[in-house]
């Protein structure tokens, strides 16, 4: 590989949310001979970048706002066309937890700061000779997964038993053939070959969500819980995992440990209010309404005129009978939200359950006006009137 070459021609996508460092990496990248680099601040921009440009490879921060650089790599892995670009993280500290999450999200390389141009030189290299030259393996892995994907399972597991010969001991051969088991629907023989992975490799989080996997569809609550408890201590980092561990862990009554599954999850991703939305929405309906509106508070926290999200922690508050922390929430959100009809309908039914007829009569005029085709607002609104003559 002529490196000289590539260099001016190759395209390369720097994401950081310090000025500072992405001019420092660009500079090096400069002084190595790079020619065109492109940057973004956050994952989101570096997302909408990587959409709309071919980059070569990507060197992203670890812990950036809004999206950071383990959700945009997970994003990157789960986009056919952006699976295979090459990502290099740059982190300020490397530690058990930090290893397993960049194991599971498949990280090409990782750099620690402070460091200088000629380390940098080499992660590049190092992670472009990988992709240009895979080992023998990774091709039997790459023909096996492309032929299981076309539905040529002979094939796939042709290519997987040569792959076994050539490394048997190799989890990642195991976690092949237990893919290819699973979408055969031979769940015994996966469950088998997820297990092999497992014991060959005791941090291997693909063969545990394959387990997951297999265990859900037997049926088998016990198993899958185990399995993703075993996982979240593993890499307890994996917000999507601890989310599953903890919806698991609510219908099976161990509400404790559930809660503490979901906080976990928003503390591993604190930045990422569509997981706590989540996380919020389904303790709401599991009727854990005091657990909902701290994670709808939290969205507030980062983005104050969330509309939705005031919404979301108005209906908790009233579920829980807090009224005047709802009519508070939806005061403010109006504010914010002048035309949005659904606050002042839910202000309405706020101040109505608060006794305060008159302001929620109000309140439902105002919704409307806003929408004189919202239907409920109007049947609401009409009960109110018809109760006020009979009383009158």
């Amino acid at each position: 590989m002529k490196q000289s070459l590539d260099r001016e021609h190759m395209k390369v996508l720097v994401v950081d949310d310090m000025p500072s460092m992405r001019s420092t990496i660009r500079n090096m990248l400069r002084q190595l001979g790079y020619v065109h680099i492109r940057e973004a601040e956050d994952g989101r921009g570096a997302w909408n970048r990587m959409k709309a440009e071919k980059f070569d490879v990507a060197i992203v921060d670890w812990n950036m706002p809004h999206m950071n650089g383990i959700e945009l790599l997970r994003k990157a892995r789960a986009d056919e066309e952006l699976a295979s670009l090459p990502f290099v993280m740059v982190t300020a500290e490397v530690n058990e937890e930090t290893i397993a999450e960049a194991a599971e999200t498949e990280v090409d390389a990782y750099i620690i700061k402070p460091f200088v141009a000629k380390i940098l030189e080499e992660k590049i290299l190092q992670v472009l000779d990988r992709k240009s030259n895979p080992s023998p393996l990774e091709k039997m892995l790459q023909a096996a997964r492309l032929f299981a994907d076309n539905g040529r399972y002979n094939d796939s597991l042709r290519e997987l038993k040569k792959a076994l010969l050539l490394h048997p001991g190799n989890p990642r051969v195991f976690l092949g053939f237990g893919d290819l088991y699973r979408v055969r629907g031979m769940t015994d023989d996966a469950e088998k070959a997820y297990k092999k992975a497992v014991m060959t490799e005791p941090k291997f989080m693909k063969a545990y969500d394959g387990l997951a996997a297999i265990y859900e569809q037997k049926g088998d609550g016990i198993r899958r819980t185990l399995t993703l408890k075993k996982a979240v201590e593993v890499s307890p980092k994996n917000a999507t995992r601890q989310v599953s561990l903890g919806k698991i862990l609510l219908e099976s009554g161990e509400v404790d440990a559930a809660v503490k599954a979901f906080r976990d999850a928003a503390g591993a991703e604190p930045k990422n209010s569509v997981l706590k939305l989540e996380i919020g929405e389904f303790l709401m309906e599991k009727n854990l309404n005091d657990e909902a509106a701290g994670m709808f508070q939290a969205i507030l926290e980062q983005h104050p005129e969330d509309l939705h999200a005031f919404n979301r922690l108005g209906i908790a508050y009233r579920k829980q009978g807090k009224h005047d922390e709802a009519i508070r929430e939806y005061r403010k959100a109006i504010q914010i939200g002048k035309d949005d009809e659904n606050l002042y309908y839910n202000l309405g039914r706020a101040c109505l359950e608060a006794g305060m007829v008159e302001e929620a009569v109000t309140r439902f005029r105002e919704a409307l006006e806003i929408n004189p085709g919202f239907e409920e607002a109007r049947r609401v609104l009409e009960e109110v009137i018809k109760e006020r003559s009979m009383e009158g």
